[in-house]
Parts: C-alpha cells; structure tokens; sequence
C-alpha cells in the first residue's frame, strides 16, 4: 500500500514537473497533469479541478512578468476584459460542480481533442482573427466569455484561444497581447480553482506538491 502510494505520488511529481516546463515553452500542462491525477484514481471532476489549482503559480509567474507592459494597456479595456473572464470563469466553474462524474468523464476525451485542435490550429486562428480585427476596436465581449466560460470548465488550450480572441484587437501589440493573454489565464483559473475549493473540490495535498514541482519545472 505504501509503495502504491509512493509510485502515485512520483507519477503526478514528474507529470506535474513537466508539465511546468511545458506551460513555459508553449502551454498544455493540462494535457500531462489532468490524466496522472485521473490514472491514480481521483475522481474526474476533482482532477480537473486540482489540475487547475497545480498550474496556478505558472500563470502568476507569466502575469508578473508582463507587470510593466499592463502601464500602456487602455484602463477601461483591461477593466472590461477582467470583468468578463471573472464572470464567464465562475459561470463555466459553477458547471464543472455541477457535472457528475461519469458525465466529465465521458466528456474529458473531448475536451482534450478539442484542446489539442486549438494547439494546432492556433497559427490560422491568430492569423485568421488578425485579417479580420481591421473593423473591430475591442475584443467582443462574446467571444471573451466564451472562451473565458471554457477556461473555468477546463482549462486546458486555454492560451491559445485567449491569443486567438485577444488578436482582435488590432490595437493592441503583440507584447501586451501576450500580457493580456497571461493575466487573464491567472484571474480565470483563480477565479474557478476558489469556487472550486469552497465546493471542496480541490485535494490540497496533491495541489500543492504539484504546485510546488511545476513551479521547478
């Protein structure tokens, strides 16, 4: 039992670890983190809740970063643009809490491939959304709670599709694209992983060593 528990605790280690180099390099520590939590036997919605809470400090890491490119950044779109990700990111995590498990389990698959579609699709649709961002001043509001409502019930490929939406903007540069990108990832997934915790669906003890090892890597 006790080596059980040493071999669980290696596997989300290491699938946490590399999921931190990961998110550095291009993003999809999900794609690692969510199915070790779900193979060691958590429950699935409890997985992609502490899968979430694991890749937080990824996300705050990137948003301090960007902390001096957010100066040059019009006010009252970055206050909208939080505003609605906050709203779509409680909505989409009221609805994982809701999901039973054998349903997220059914879906998870899904997810995942409409993730990884979003990966290799992510050059056509930046491309694509900067082609068609001449009209447009502001992200539109739908598109950001859509993707923001994805990020509170999954969050993986969530970079991509926040670059995607975010590209049209055409008066935005690519530097604070990147930044806007970063800042709304860390408030959507803070955002779901506090709903997620009063729910009681984080486990706090694997979190935070995942926490801990994706930071490393």
């Amino acid at each position: 039992m006790e080596s059980l528990w040493i071999s669980n605790y290696l596997l989300i280690g290491i699938a946490a670890f590399c999921a931190g180099m990961l998110n550095a390099l291009a993003g999809g520590g999900t794609f690692l983190t969510l199915p070790s939590l779900i193979f060691i036997g958590v429950p699935p919605v409890t997985a992609n809740a502490t899968s979430a809470t694991a890749l937080l400090p990824g996300y705050l890491g990137a948003a301090f970063g960007y902390k001096d490119i957010f100066k040059d950044i019009d006010k009252i779109y970055l206050t909208k643009l939080l505003a609605l990700v906050t709203i779509a990111s409680l909505f989409g995590a009221f609805l994982l809490v809701k999901t039973p498990n054998s349903t997220f389990l059914n879906l998870a698959p899904w997810l995942i491939f409409i993730a990884t579609l979003l990966f290799i699709l992510s050059p056509y649709l930046t491309n694509k959304a900067n082609e068609s961002s001449g009209s447009n001043k502001f992200v539109p509001s739908t598109s950001v709670l859509i993707v923001g409502g994805y990020g509170g019930y999954f969050n993986g490929g969530l970079g991509i599709a926040l670059l995607a939406v975010l590209s049209l903007n055409p008066s935005t540069s690519l530097s604070q694209t990147i930044a806007l990108k970063s800042l709304m990832s860390f408030i959507l997934t803070i955002v779901s992983v506090i709903f997620f915790s009063v729910n009681g669906l984080v486990k706090w003890p694997l979190a935070l060593s995942m926490m801990l090892l994706s930071t490393l890597g």
